[in-house]
């Protein structure tokens, strides 16, 4: 159980970069959301497996561009079966109650060449705040991705309560990574 603590600090992060990335939607397969926090100094990985997105973007007119994404929170794989269980838990993400986390964007931002960064709400556990992620679109040989990476506070969302809420034993930040590819 000691790396549940981290492994659920490092799926929120998770959450939270989801809202970055597609045109329409994503290509589940090959999109991937990956997170990484530390449990007493130790790095723990994880990621989800579930996820999907309704995004609309075009560089041209980023006015009109839009993203929701929705994370299945139940679908977090931590390499763990115990891990996995304690991280749905009521302390962390309370599964039974908040089966899924949400991004929704509200603006767009060039930050030149083929950087970005969106702002929008995400939700976890019944808290929502607003928070911005950096992000890069590319088009290689006709497949559009985006990328980057976000860090996340895990007590902002209210994860990791009671006996895991102590940051010496799991850190407060999570750094999020995905790789989203957009569908044509």
């Amino acid at each position: 159980m000691k790396n549940t603590g981290l492994r659920v600090a490092l799926a929120l992060a998770s959450l939270l970069f989801l809202g970055t990335a597609a045109a329409g939607g994503i290509v589940a397969e090959k999109s991937t959301l990956s997170f990484v926090g530390k449990q007493l100094g130790a790095p723990v990985e994880g990621r989800f497996k579930r996820f999907d997105a309704d995004i609309v973007f075009n560089p041209a007119n980023l006015a009109q561009s839009h993203a929701r994404i929705t994370i299945d929170l139940d679908s977090i794989d931590l390499a763990s079966d115990e891990s996995e269980s304690e991280i749905k838990g009521k302390s962390w993400f309370n599964v039974s109650a908040f089966p899924k986390a949400v991004f929704e964007s509200t603006a767009f931002r060039a930050l030149g060449g083929d950087r970005y960064e969106v702002s929008g709400r995400l939700s976890i556990k019944g808290v929502t705040r607003t928070l911005s992620v950096p992000l890069q679109f590319r088009t290689v040989a006709g497949v559009r991705t985006a990328e980057g990476s976000v860090e996340l506070h895990r007590s902002d969302f209210k994860v990791g309560e009671g006996v895991w809420a102590d940051p010496d034993s799991v850190a407060e930040a999570v750094q999020v990574r995905f790789k989203m590819t957009l569908k044509p």
